[in-house]
């Protein structure tokens, strides 16, 4: 993230403040700054931009997740920032500022807000001079306090509420949901209550999940796309040097080196220097289920269950039989890399998902991940493009995604808080406060298939490695490969 520092004093408040690029493909926040509002809260003025956003009704939607880091002057530690609103929608005191006609949502706990078109229709967003209200009392500020502060955001896509598809009607699929009596009939969610869900051949396992466990009928928002080097970065340079040691994936266990291992490039040599990447845009891999956990606490956000992924699959829409996120059972083999890659605009001519056997880099030792949102080209279709029912890129194939699985006690308990954008001392999201799946990885498990893989694994219902507990950064067993990447979620307001 490219940053620009200054400072300004208005009234009795002085403020430093950081502002620059944000997160994921294309979106940007810039000129953050702040103005004081009375004794206890004060104005949050930035610019907004994003390209190929979309509305049309409430049901299909894109958003950006904006929310904002804090720090005193004199001290190292930076806090999250609550926002002050008097309702969810459009509060009191927020404006839309000039460009782009926005809609806001500020969530209950106020730790950011949603960020959206009003007016139905597609292309891109640019506002300049949106503003927010800051409530610097929880932060232990008054109005005199000088302080820096940084906005982040990151691309979200809305799931709506509404019943959908478990499982699949294919053989093929390995350990998939089922209704009672049938291997290969899907089970229809159709409410948030209780209910018992079958996987594997002959009803050999089955789960009571409890009413308060995110199903996927009710609505979240998810993010676009997979965790990438340059947001692990931005995440990783605000912690403080405890916090660093625990989350150092260049470190051991983790890939071991400052250098390129994997395609995974991010850099980090200790002491009071800032992580690097020259792959911002590329997703991180090497990432353990303790990493990506703690990412989503820092932004306030949750991890998804595997009913939320197979709802931010295929959407309300009947299975096909043997499909992958993007609806159909087809995949288009990788060919023509254009431009650098690396750089953030490089694309391919052909292809929509990143597998063992596809095309793409997967041959030792260029092998690993590739840019998020890498498949997705104007013009082409939601199958050309990998995308799933809601817009959602690589939730097959690229990385593996790591929900939290009903075939655990342990993610049965999961109710779907989130987090704060505090993490413990040490680093950790506080999955105690938060009934999350232990640090360890028990009660997460793995779907979507990675660049490692087959592309069995990549289908939508298959479940083989869904209860799989793993905590590490990397398969050891396996020469250390690394498919692990991850995404956060949130309940929608």
């Amino acid at each position: 993230m490219n940053t620009v520092r200054s400072r300004m004093r208005m009234g009795a408040m002085v403020i430093a403040f950081v502002a620059g690029t944000a997160w994921a493909n294309n979106l940007t926040v810039t000129n953050v700054t702040v103005l004081p509002k009375d004794s206890s809260t004060a104005y949050v003025k930035f610019d907004v931009a994003w390209q190929n956003a979309w509305y049309y009704t409430n049901i299909n939607h894109d958003a950006a997740w904006v929310f904002f880091k804090v720090q005193q002057e004199g001290e190292t530690d930076w806090q999250h920032v609550r926002l002050e609103a008097n309702q969810v929608t459009n509060p009191a005191g927020y404006s839309v500022g000039s460009g782009t006609n926005l809609d806001f949502f500020v969530p209950p706990d106020k730790v950011g807000m949603f960020v959206r078109r009003k007016v139905e229709g597609a292309g891109a967003v640019a506002s300049t001079n949106v503003q927010a209200v800051w409530n610097f009392t929880s932060n232990n500020l008054s109005k005199n306090a000088q302080v820096k502060i940084q906005a982040f955001a990151v691309e979200m896509a809305y799931v709506a509420q509404g019943a959908f598809w478990a499982g699949n009607t294919s053989a093929i699929i390995n350990s998939s949901f089922h209704a009672q009596g049938s291997d290969i009939s899907p089970i229809q969610i159709t409410s948030t209550n209780a209910f018992t869900i079958y996987w594997g051949a002959g009803d050999g396992t089955s789960a009571s999940v409890p009413a308060g466990f995110p199903k996927g009928y009710a609505p979240f928002y998810c993010m676009k796309y997979e965790i990438t080097e340059g947001q692990w970065v931005d995440f990783f340079n605000l912690l403080d040097s405890s916090q660093k040691s625990a989350r150092d994936i260049t470190g051991t266990p983790g890939k071991g080196t400052d250098g390129v291992s994997q395609r995974n490039t991010v850099a980090w040599s200790g002491s009071t220097n800032l992580a690097t990447t020259v792959a911002p845009d590329r997703a991180c891999n090497f990432l353990a289920w303790s990493d990506i956990i703690a990412f989503s606490a820092w932004a306030g956000l949750r991890p998804m269950t595997e009913l939320e992924f197979e709802k931010a699959c295929r959407g309300p829409l009947a299975p096909v039989a043997a499909e992958f996120a993007w609806g159909d059972g087809m995949t288009i083999g990788i060919s023509g890399l254009q431009g650098t890659d690396g750089s953030g605009s490089e694309y391919y001519t052909t292809g929509n998902s990143h597998f063992m056997g596809n095309g793409g880099p997967t041959t030792t030792p260029n092998w690993g991940a590739v840019r998020a949102g890498i498949f997705a080209k104007p013009g082409t279709s939601r199958s050309g493009a990998g995308a799933s029912y809601w817009g959602i890129m690589e939730l097959s194939g690229n990385l593996t995604e790591r929900p939290v699985t009903v075939g655990h006690a342990t993610g049965r308990a999961f109710t779907g808080l989130h987090g704060n954008g505090t993490l413990t001392a040490g680093g950790d999201a506080d999955v105690t406060a938060l009934l999350w799946p232990a640090l360890n990885g028990a009660g997460a498990g793995q779907r979507g298939g990675a660049w490692r893989n087959a592309s069995d694994y990549l289908r939508v219902a298959d479940r083989i490695a869904a209860i799989t507990v793993d905590a590490q950064r990397g398969i050891t067993t396996a020469g250390n490969i690394s498919p692990y990447g991850g995404r956060g979620v949130r309940s929608a307001p």
